[in-house]
C-alpha cells in the first residue's frame, strides 16, 4: 500500500536566522534514521567529533571555534521516527558580548566613536555561524528524504523476494478472493482497487495477489 513519506516544511521565503529548535520526522525506525544522521553529518558537514549522549541522541559542533553545537535526539511514535534538533551558540553568544563591552570601555576611554567600529568583526563570524546552522537543517532535509526512499525500496526488496519465494498457485488465490469478495460486496471493484495499490506501491500482480490473500486469510 502507500506509504506515508516524511513530513515536510515547506521551505520559507526568507531563510530563518540563528535557528534553536527544528522537529523533523522519518518514516523509517530510529536506529537508522541514527545511522542517516551520522552519515550527513560526518560527509556532508564535516563534523570529526560527534559524541554520543545517549542511546539515539547525539551532540557536535558544526564549525570552527564559534559554530553552533547541534543536539540531535531520535524518538520513536509507531512507525515514524522524530528528530528533535536544537542548536546552541554560546560561544558566539559570549564572544559577541565581550567584544561589545571591550568597544564600549575603548570608546569611553577614548572619547571616540571609532573603537565601536570594531564590533563589525562581529559579523563575518556571526554570518558563517548562521549559514552552517541553515546549511544543515537544508542538508538534513535531503537526507532524511533520500535516506527514507531508500528504506522504502530495500523493504519492497525484501518483500518481493519472500514472495517470489513462495510456491503458491496464484490463479486460484485470486479464484478464491474474486468469490469472496462477490459474496461480501456484490463485485470485485475493492479486490480490483487492493491490486492496483500494490501495483502502484511497486509489487507485481502476482505479488499483489499474494499479498492480499495474506491479509484476508485466504490460502490453497
Amino acid at each position: 500500500m502507500r506509504e506515508a513519506g516524511v513530513k515536510r516544511e515547506i521551505p520559507p521565503a526568507i531563510q530563518p536566522i540563528f535557528p534553536s529548535y527544528r522537529r523533523r520526522y522519518m518514516h523509517a525506525p530510529p536506529e537508522y534514521a541514527y545511522k542517516c544522521i551520522i552519515h550527513m553529518l560526518k560527509e556532508n558537514m564535516g563534523c570529526s567529533e560527534i559524541k554520543r549522549i545517549g542511546e539515539l541522541s547525539l551532540r557536535t559542533r558544526l564549525s570552527g571555534y564559534f559554530g553552533a553545537v547541534l543536539s540531535v535526539q531520535i524518538s520513536r511514535e509507531g512507525e515514524i521516527s522524530i528528530l528533535d534538533l536544537r542548536f546552541n551558540y554560546i560561544r558566539v553568544i559570549l564572544f559577541a558580548a565581550l567584544l561589545l563591552g571591550v568597544t564600549i570601555v575603548l570608546s569611553l576611554l577614548s572619547r571616540s566613536v571609532l573603537p565601536m567600529l570594531g564590533a563589525a568583526a562581529f559579523l563575518p563570524i556571526a554570518y558563517k555561524v548562521n549559514g552552517d546552522a541553515v546549511k544543515s537543517l537544508m542538508v538534513l532535509n535531503e537526507t532524511l528524504s533520500f535516506a527514507e526512499k531508500a528504506y522504502v525500496r530495500q523493504g519492497l526488496l525484501k518483500e518481493r523476494e519472500r514472495l517470489r519465494r513462495s510456491k503458491v498457485n496464484t490463479a486460484a488465490l485470486y479464484e478464491k478472493l474474486r468469490r469472496k469478495h462477490i459474496k461480501t460486496w456484490g463485485d470485485t471493484n475493492v479486490l480490483k482497487y487492493k491490486i492496483e495499490e500494490y501495483q502502484s506501491a511497486g509489487f507485481t500482480y502476482e505479488e499483489a495477489i499474494i499479498k492480499i490473500a495474506e491479509e484476508e486469510g485466504i490460502t490453497v
